[in-house]
């Protein structure tokens, strides 16, 4: 006996037919037919009589029947239950800081009104140090741009958007397009090493063959903004973060050598672990704030 058995047994006992139950459960007639059978034979009991081509419960079908949905009744309660308890279980996440500057808040605002009982933890650090946190399992789920493909992990990919160089329209408009030559020469205010802004950078300098000395260096994004704004040199930035100082005229975008850098942003969490319906909502909450 099994739970599938006791919901068919339900339904063919509420319409007196197999047919009309087949038809409510999207199942075949010999189907029903069979689960009654099985069922039946578990207890050693008929529990229906045939009467002008309708199936009667019989005394102890009737008898069967209540204990039966009482039975459906704790299980559905204890279905619900753990669900319950599955949307107050922490829930640990990590993001990236580029990501954390643009998304986060409007994503975890989305998120906690979907799911006021579940706690949040973030921690917001460089790729290098989440993806860290995620191989450890300090955290449940997290969200990073760059090369997320490992073995180690499951990749959700969410978006794509364009990197760009900018500095301040005083210091550098009409020099939008910069040759491989001047790169060294230039002030450069850069991310950390293990970022993932610092790591296409250093990709694209590693391709022309150049290296830069960074005349200031953060892991901090809005520092960096805030000193190319200021004039002190240029900074490479997610064009969706650049976007209103650009429009604002506080800073203009310089072209780099070489084809448009962009970086795609994922979800990733460890491989073989599953995704619960209250991880799904967190991951499409950040996708819907334009991650």
């Amino acid at each position: 006996m099994n739970i599938r058995q006791l919901e068919i047994f339900r339904v063919v006992a509420e319409t007196g037919s197999i047919t009309r139950a087949a038809t409510e459960l999207y199942l075949s007639q010999p189907a029903v037919s069979k689960a009654i059978r099985e069922l039946e034979a578990s207890i050693g009991v008929h529990l229906f009589d045939r009467v002008d081509n309708r199936l009667h419960l019989n005394v102890a079908g009737r008898t069967f029947r209540l204990r039966a949905l009482q039975l459906l009744r704790d299980y559905g309660e204890l279905q619900a239950f753990g669900q319950e308890q599955a949307g107050q279980l922490p829930l640990r996440v990590g993001t990236s800081l580029t990501i954390g500057q643009l998304v986060l808040p409007q994503a975890v605002a989305r998120f906690q009104q979907l799911h006021p009982q579940t706690p949040l933890t973030v921690y917001a650090e460089n790729v290098r140090q989440i993806k860290d946190r995620l191989v450890r399992g300090d955290i449940d789920v997290a969200f990073v741009e760059g090369n997320a493909q490992s073995n180690a992990f499951q990749t959700t990919k969410l978006s794509v958007y364009r990197l760009g160089v900018f500095g301040a329209p005083s210091k550098y408009n009409g020099a939008s397009t910069i040759l491989a030559s001047q790169l060294p020469e230039l002030p450069w205010l850069l991310r950390e090493a293990g970022s993932t802004l610092r790591d296409h950078f250093d990709e694209r300098l590693h391709q022309l063959n150049v290296a830069v000395d960074p005349v200031l260096e953060s892991v901090n994004t809005q520092v960096l903004i805030g000193a190319a704004v200021a004039g002190m040199g240029l900074t490479v930035l997610p064009e969706p973060l650049a976007k209103p100082y650009v429009e604002a005229g506080a800073l203009t975008e310089c072209t780099l050598p070489g084809a448009p850098l962009e970086t795609v942003n994922y979800a990733i969490s460890l491989a073989g672990q599953g995704d619960s319906p209250v991880l799904a909502d967190l991951v499409a909450c950040f996708r819907d704030a334009g991650m």
